[in-house]
């Protein structure tokens, strides 16, 4: 493979990669989970919070002190899954409307993680449960890839220095295919590469990892930019890739 070839597009930073893993952190949690199902709910305004701490307690049974949920918002906060936003609100034991700070949900939460949360459920705390699962398979030596949705949710596989994986759907490979590592993905992926070959290779090259998309139907992702295809990309640790945009495409954790 020439080394000509080899682009840093669509890298992930470190502030990136670090942010990922501080969203996914804030969500296993049950109190923040249930204030981004509050914000989730309440779209209209911005709330505040003894707003928020009376919510808590009311549906979700959480007694908690407001200096505590100001910690807890605070770690949203920094993790850009919420908003934090001046407004004028009624507020118990004083007259008229107050200048306080009012908390929303981001449209923009989830981009980052590829995850296409429409809702809130208890599987979303199983994205947390993946992100554990992977980081404790990394060594130095290896790149941790881990499925984040699907029917292959779940499935980790470690590929080590020097050694290039083939990643696709089962019904992409031929015999000649099974003398590199694989990573077989259901075909349930629909809209992962419907051309007769492996979606795409990861390999290692100069203490770096790389993905390389060779020519697939319907391209490979990291957050919403599209490798380029037929040359290696860099990719940064901690990252989200996507084989295909939208529904039906695999959606695969790598750290190292």
């Amino acid at each position: 493979m020439d080394d000509s070839q080899t682009t840093n597009t669509v890298m992930l930073d470190s502030f990136d990669c670090d942010l990922i893993s501080k969203k996914l952190a804030a969500i296993n949690n049950k109190v923040r989970f249930s204030i981004l199902e509050i914000l989730r709910d309440n779209k209209k305004e911005p709330l505040y919070s003894r707003e928020i701490n009376t919510i808590l307690l009311n549906k979700y049974n959480i007694s908690i002190t407001v200096q505590m949920l100001g910690q807890h918002l605070k770690q949203l906060v920094e993790s850009e899954l919420i908003a934090e936003i001046p407004v004028k609100k009624e507020v118990a034991n004083k007259i008229g409307r107050r200048n306080v700070n009012g908390y929303l949900l981001k449209s923009t939460a989830f981009l980052d993680l590829f995850l296409e949360i429409t809702f809130f459920s208890d599987e979303v705390l199983s994205f947390f449960d993946l992100h554990e699962s992977n980081l404790k398979s990394v060594d130095d030596s290896h790149c941790t890839l881990t499925v984040f949705n699907g029917s292959d949710k779940g499935k980790t596989f470690k590929v080590g220095e020097g050694e290039t994986i083939l990643i696709g759907r089962k019904s992409n490979f031929s015999e000649d295919d099974f003398d590199s590592p694989v990573l077989l993905l259901d075909n349930e992926y629909e809209t992962v590469s419907n051309v007769s070959k492996p979606h795409l290779k990861l390999f290692h090259r100069d203490g770096e990892w790389y993905i390389l998309d060779e020519g697939s139907s319907n391209g490979t992702f990291i957050r919403d930019d599209e490798i380029l295809l037929g040359k290696p990309t860099r990719i940064r640790n901690n990252s989200f890739i996507k084989l295909s945009r939208g529904d039906g495409g695999a959606v695969i954790y790598c750290s190292y």
